[in-house]
């Protein structure tokens, strides 16, 4: 309940000062787990393409903000979750996991984390070993004024117009990937930003 009630407020926020578009949101799967994946611009990603989604989203933060307990369990209600950065945090893949085996929504940025420029960055394997080790699909997503409105380093808010696209699903059962493991997570997480930065491309 609280989950909806925030995305609820945090939706006329973003209506009413970014003049929030959402496209091809009939794209999203209505039933069945899924990893949903955006590029990465701004500290407004999240909310941003929680209100797009019409399904609910899980999410990963960083470990260091579950320290203060108040804090901890707002973002707890929020269907967050800590996960170590710098390497691999096996606990944390263990949870993706088992949300996603429990038909949840996980949102991953392939980069790994905010570009500081506006172009994309290297995609990270983590995607995709979580994709292939799961058996989900991955739902490609574009999200285009967030970095205007909020870039890397920025104290204030713009209000600038914001808009999400989202793509056709992946389903990596269906690509042919090298036999080699490690390979392949790293081959189908390139795919999926290859698929973003398509999206991108479509609106020029």
């Amino acid at each position: 309940m609280f989950y909806f009630i925030i995305r609820f407020t945090v939706s006329l926020l973003l209506k009413i000062v970014f003049r929030l578009k959402v496209y091809d949101r009939d794209n999203v799967p209505k039933r069945g787990a899924f990893i949903l994946a955006s590029n990465h611009l701004s500290h407004l990603d999240p909310p941003v393409i929680s209100v797009a989604s019409p399904r609910v989203l899980h999410f990963m933060a960083r470990h260091t903000l579950f320290k203060n307990r108040a804090f901890a369990a707002l973002i707890k209600a929020l269907n967050s979750f800590p996960i170590k950065r710098g390497g691999i945090d096996p606990e944390g893949f263990k949870e993706v996991i088992k949300r996603l085996k429990n038909g949840q929504v996980i949102l991953m940025f392939p980069e790994g984390t905010r570009s500081k420029t506006g172009e994309f960055g290297p995609a990270q394997p983590g995607i995709g070993f979580l994709s292939i080790t799961a058996g989900v699909p991955i739902l490609p997503a574009y999200i285009r004024g967030t970095r205007e409105a909020l870039p890397v380093g920025a104290r204030f808010i713009k209000p600038c117009p914001i808009s999400v696209y989202f793509g056709k699903l992946i389903e990596p059962k269906k690509l042919t990937f090298s036999s080699d493991k490690k390979e392949a997570y790293g081959q189908l997480a390139v795919y999926v930003l290859n698929e973003i930065k398509r999206l991108k491309d479509s609106l020029q």
